[in-house]
């Protein structure tokens, strides 16, 4: 299976001190690769810096191949994203936010605005002005725009925020349809551990910057009543006792 994200030793060290050292590690065609990690970890610096939001002091992406500093536009071409917070302009309704979104794409037909409305469970409400919507609907449309170009590959960082429990499950079946029918390949980020287990089939585990532990959910998980919550409080405690050594 080809390489869909190459991502090596990553490094961006802020004036604080924090941020990320070294990280490296590849997502392959049809992955649903899971990246955990406690707050300020650095799991949104690594998805920002793979989109080109921010730089990295020291390091290299390629996206199909292409480099992400050389190459972006042939790396971007076939990747949605969301990542933080939706941008949703407020003063327009849900599928004029959409139709300006959808000029930064090619061929992206009104039929396609629709389509992606429905998948995330907003046709009803696509006339009315995103200020009169949830949180949790302005995620969706946030969503929605990540996903109007058809993409290949997706890079969704906290998507189920804000979201209730009807709003969860939509966003999990959304992306086991894509991944299982339309194989399309997935880098996500949730604090929400159960529901990656649900989905990811890969998880990457970051803590203090740095890339502690990552494999395939089946191979890490070694027993029946082993969950990845309890995996991965397991490793982030093991690694605040290795450094009070």
């Amino acid at each position: 299976m080809k390489n869909v994200l190459e991502v090596k030793n990553l490094t961006k060290i802020y004036q604080n001190g924090r941020g990320i050292r070294d990280i490296s590690f590849d997502i392959l065609a049809g992955d649903v690769y899971g990246f955990l990690g406690p707050n300020g970890a650095g799991k949104t610096t690594v998805m920002k810096i793979i989109m080109g939001l921010c730089r990295a002091q020291k390091g290299e992406v390629k996206i199909f191949g292409h480099d992400s500093t050389t190459q972006p536009e042939r790396a971007w071409q076939h990747v949605g994203a969301m990542i933080e917070n939706a941008v949703v302009y407020e003063y327009m309704s849900g599928y004029k936010n959409l139709l300006l979104a959808s000029r930064f794409y090619k061929d992206v037909t009104p039929a396609r605005i629709d389509e992606v409305l429905e998948m995330v469970d907003l046709a009803p409400f696509k006339h009315e002005k995103a200020a009169g919507y949830s949180l949790g609907m302005k995620q969706r449309l946030g969503l929605a725009a990540a996903l109007l170009s058809k993409p290949k590959f997706m890079i969704l960082d906290e998507p189920t925020n804000g979201l209730d429990v009807e709003g969860t499950v939509k966003v999990r079946e959304i992306i086991i349809h894509l991944a299982r029918e339309h194989q399309v390949t997935f880098l996500l980020s949730s604090h929400l551990i159960h529901e990656m287990q649900m989905v990811c089939n890969k998880i990457g585990i970051i803590n203090n910057g740095q890339v502690i532990k990552e494999g395939l959910v089946a191979d890490l998980l070694h027993n029946e009543d082993e969950t990845l919550e309890s995996f991965f409080i397991k490793q982030i405690r093991e690694g605040r006792e290795e450094r009070a050594k």
